[in-house]
């Protein structure tokens, strides 16, 4: 059978070159070999008007980790001085993005910066610094412990009737952890089902879709290792292998063939 699909949200930075300043796409290839060795295809989108035409050719889709989204995106009324990494392009095109996967009902995993894009993109709001919002907070910044990225740092209990319990298969799950901000106000569709020992959001699940995921520390640096954290790439690709059979049912039948 065909690999499916996945689309993959790349990071933007503007960088000097000798032509001039120029703005480039990049992107942590961990999660590229997790979509592709979970069977799917990485396709990787860089941020254009019209979003939305990326999705009819697409099965799936991955949000990424990285820079701060812009807080007036929220209604901040201030920034705070530890924000950093805002792309006004990479806000408007991800946000864009969403809402129209989830208007197709197409299947999304939405990795750390992707759980606040998600949580923004449907009306919720963020904590813009951790250590100055929640009491006794982690430090969720691991590296700052001397933990490298690839190694587990603190624990999340887990819903136990989610699908993220289902797909884990348990409902505690050590995790990697280097962000600043978290979901604060929840986006009403949304529905919590993993939090940290200091009660910040660690993944939330959008009920009514087929498949919508999103997870605040970073699987892409622990799938090889940690069986639990491939397996969510395993079940976007599952899901998304479903949507592209539902998609294209001719070329569904003509698989069932070979």
């Amino acid at each position: 059978m065909q690999r499916p699909l996945i689309g993959i949200t790349p990071d933007l930075a503007h960088q000097e070159a000798a032509h001039g300043p120029t703005e480039r796409l990049f992107l942590n290839l961990d999660y590229a070999q997790a979509v592709w060795q979970a069977g799917g295809i990485p396709v990787v989108l860089p941020p254009i008007d019209e979003p939305e035409a990326f999705l009819s050719s697409l099965n799936g889709l991955l949000l990424t980790g990285g820079g701060d989204i812009d807080p007036q995106q929220y209604g901040a009324a201030t920034t705070h001085p530890l924000t950093y990494g805002v792309s006004e392009t990479r806000d408007r095109f991800e946000i864009a993005l969403i809402r129209a996967a989830l208007e197709r009902d197409l299947p999304v995993l939405a990795i750390c910066r992707g759980i606040q894009v998600l949580n923004v993109a449907l009306g919720g709001t963020l904590y813009q610094h951790l250590p100055d919002e929640i009491p006794n907070a982690l430090n969720h910044r691991q590296h700052e412990l001397g933990i490298p990225s690839g190694e587990v740092a603190h624990p999340v209990t887990i819903v136990p009737d989610s699908l993220l319990a289902r797909i884990v298969g348990t409902t505690e799950l050590m995790v990697n952890s280097y962000h600043h901000q978290a979901v604060a106000t929840l986006a009403t569709p949304l529905r919590v089902v993993a939090v940290a020992p200091d009660g910040v959001i660690e993944a939330v699940e959008l009920p009514g879709r087929s498949f919508v995921l999103a997870v605040q520390w970073h699987p892409e640096r622990l799938f090889e290792r940690f069986p639990a954290h491939f397996a969510l790439f395993a079940a976007l690709v599952d899901a998304a292998r479903a949507t592209r059979l539902r998609q294209q049912p001719a070329l569904a039948r003509i698989d069932g063939e070979t």
